[in-house]
């Protein structure tokens, strides 16, 4: 297809769907010159607008959500899979004694980790009901990184934590548009109600082993943080790098497997010397299409 037809048409969908003062489009677009955006304010956005921060630019992301907290009236919703910042929390505390109806929701395996637990708790301590997500079969992560308020909303792949703010490469979209406003308040009102009760304040607390287990027994404890004993039958590396701990000669069969995602896989080393071996798997024990399993990130996570 003709590039000045592309370029043309992805001009017109900016236009439309930002509206006439959300994007400032300026230059010819037929030459390749890219629309102009507004960026980095530091305020509560403007009704009609919308604006789409790169990062690394100023380094100040969490100041525009902070922006965004300070100016809400009545509500504020969030969903956010990783929440370090303590800026961020303190804002959202602050609203919460000023009157605003602030709820949050955030990932179970995140929220519990030593650098999210004391976050989820400032907020559950003064008020703030944090809900975690709880998929059925022990599989499934809450990733949405995402705040609505009652005149704006922001969302991204920015996480609120200090390397997204300075070190990662993020993008944060702010706007107003009122029905994708009230289109992201009701996917948040839906899950904050599908959670409602899961207490993150006790996801954050450290979780609790039920022992150690046999592999067999796996199945029975899906969602269970446990130590899965049996013997390595194979440490499968497949052509993409991830390793598959196989406990059966048929793995197709088998009740119960270790995964060891690539990246991580590199990290640990070989994991072929434990074949033949007696070994114990500790993490939380998923479901993945019908099966038990446990993903490995970490070489802590396998003892012989």
């Amino acid at each position: 297809m003709n590039q000045k037809i592309i370029r043309t048409g992805i001009a017109l969908a900016l236009a439309i769907a930002a509206g006439a003062t959300g994007y400032s489009l300026k230059g010819d677009t037929s030459t390749g010159v890219a629309p102009s955006i507004p960026a980095e304010t530091i305020t509560a956005p403007a009704p009609g607008s919308v604006r789409v921060i790169y990062s690394l630019d100023q380094k100040q992301n969490d100041k525009e959500i902070i922006a965004l907290i300070d100016a809400a009236k009545t509500k504020i919703y969030f969903a956010m899979y990783e929440f370090t910042l303590k800026d961020v929390a303190d804002a959202l505390v602050a609203a919460k004694k000023r009157g605003v109806e602030v709820k949050g929701l955030v990932d179970a395996g995140e929220s519990a980790n030593s650098y999210d637990a004391p976050i989820i708790s400032e907020l559950v301590d003064a008020g703030i009901p944090v809900e975690t997500e709880k998929h059925k079969d022990g599989n499934g992560i809450m990733h949405i990184k995402m705040i609505v308020t009652d005149s704006a909303y922001a969302l991204g792949s920015y996480n609120w934590t200090g390397s997204a703010t300075t070190e990662n490469d993020e993008i944060l979209e702010i706007g107003t548009d009122p029905t994708l406003r009230q289109t992201y308040e009701t996917i948040l009102t839906k899950l904050l109600q599908a959670y409602k009760g899961t207490n993150a304040a006790a996801s954050a607390a450290a979780p609790v082993s039920i022992g150690t287990i046999d592999y067999t027994d796996a199945p029975a404890h899906i969602g269970a943080l446990a130590s899965v004993r049996g013997t390595l039958v194979d440490a499968h590396t497949t052509s993409t790098g991830t390793v598959f701990l196989d406990f059966c000669k048929s793995y197709k069969n088998c009740p119960f497997s270790g995964v060891v995602f690539a990246d991580d896989a590199k990290k640990i080393g070989d994991l072929s010397k434990y074949n033949g071996k007696t070994i114990t798997l500790t993490g939380k024990i998923s479901s993945y299409q019908g099966k038990a399993e446990i993903i490995v990130s970490d070489k802590s996570q396998i003892a012989d």
